[in-house]
């Protein structure tokens, strides 16, 4: 009996070294297919935007899930357009070529390009070029870039993830801090991140009960201010979707805090947003769209391409995982009272960005 014990302790051992030893050739594997890989990302706007940096935590968080660690067995090459804050067209024409000759330059195994500008003066003009490239946070129908069959099947060397925002998700969160919304305006700069936005809310609030009231899409803070001091009593509630690129009327670019600190100094009106960076700047409330979340994802497929998997076969994907967030400050200022049960679940806020 103790011989068969020992024979089968010993057999054991050999299993347990057998799997240990095949785990550690599978870790050695992947970092042999990682190792030396270039990995760009291109960003359609600047480092400090929050959007851009929650992308760039996800993208070098699920490269690090996968054993690729950065400056070891892979390099990450990131390419700022700064879009948001040089709005002209001009401007982007230049800063996508010079984006353009940094890849041929480099020659990086895939490129991941964040947001639509970067499709609009990068991808589409590399389209069947021997680079791989994989889109975030598109906004827009990506077919009108064309360098896609099909969101099934793209067919040429790009794939990637598109960014809808969670209005519905966003209303139902907002009645259930404040009732009897069903009128409401919408606000936003003139970036191309809003046009698709706007059309889709439009398209979709009467379905929940909602009807839009007034809308302005600007370039201008001064059309802004007007738009907001005019609509306080024709609208239950303030859609606010980004504010990135107003300026004065002598051109000068007005920082985003300070267009969100006036405007909610000087609006009445529960707001609702998309993204919890708006939220944490003083936005009421949002079921957030996760940066992080298109970043990571992206990356868990850039490393599938680079091991020798088709870019144009993956199907155009969308991040589904969104964030409940709450602006407690904002709340009070309202005189709205978050439920209990809203507080334990949601990211919260106490502060109004850097209002002063």
């Amino acid at each position: 009996m103790k011989k068969v014990i020992r024979l089968t302790l010993f057999f054991c051992g050999l299993l347990i070294v057998s799997i240990l030893w095949s785990c550690d050739s599978t870790k050695q594997a992947d970092e042999k297919n990682t190792a030396g890989k270039k990995i760009m990302l291109l960003h359609s706007y600047h480092a400090e935007y929050p959007w851009v940096a929650d992308i760039t935590k996800g993208v070098k968080q699920g490269l690090s899930d996968s054993g690729v660690e950065i400056g070891k067995n892979a390099a990450l090459d990131i390419f700022y357009m700064d879009t948001k804050r040089q709005t002209s067209e001009n401007y982007k024409i230049k800063i996508g070529k010079e984006a353009i000759n940094r890849i041929r330059e480099q020659k990086p195994e895939i490129i991941l390009a964040a947001d639509d500008n970067a499709q609009k003066h990068v991808v589409s003009k590399m389209k069947d070029e021997p680079f791989p490239f994989i889109f975030i946070g598109v906004n827009a129908d990506p077919k009108k870039y064309g360098y896609l069959n099909s969101v099934d099947t793209p067919g040429h060397n790009v794939t990637g993830f598109i960014e809808r925002e969670r209005f519905e998700q966003t209303v139902a969160l907002l009645r259930k801090l404040k009732s009897g919304i069903s009128r409401i305006a919408i606000i936003c700069d003139n970036g191309p991140t809003g046009v698709p936005i706007i059309s889709r809310i439009k398209t979709s609030a009467g379905k929940l009960g909602l009807t839009v009231t007034d809308s302005l899409r600007t370039g201008s803070f001064d059309k802004w201010q007007t738009f907001v001091k005019q609509i306080q009593d024709n609208a239950d509630a303030l859609v606010i979707i980004v504010y990135h690129t107003l300026k004065r009327m002598d051109g000068s670019h007005v920082p985003a805090d300070e267009v969100l600190n006036w405007t909610i100094k000087h609006s009445k009106l529960p707001d609702i947003g998309f993204w919890s960076w708006a939220v944490e700047g003083g936005i009421l409330c949002s079921e957030a769209i996760s940066g992080f979340q298109h970043g990571y994802e992206a990356a868990i497929t850039a490393l599938k391409v680079i091991n020798g998997a088709n870019v144009g076969e993956f199907p155009v994907g969308r991040p589904q995982k969104g964030e409940t967030c709450i602006n407690r400050a904002r709340a009070e200022m309202l005189g709205i009272t978050i439920p209990s049960d809203l507080m334990s679940a949601a990211t919260v806020y106490d502060k109004i960005g850097s209002a002063k």
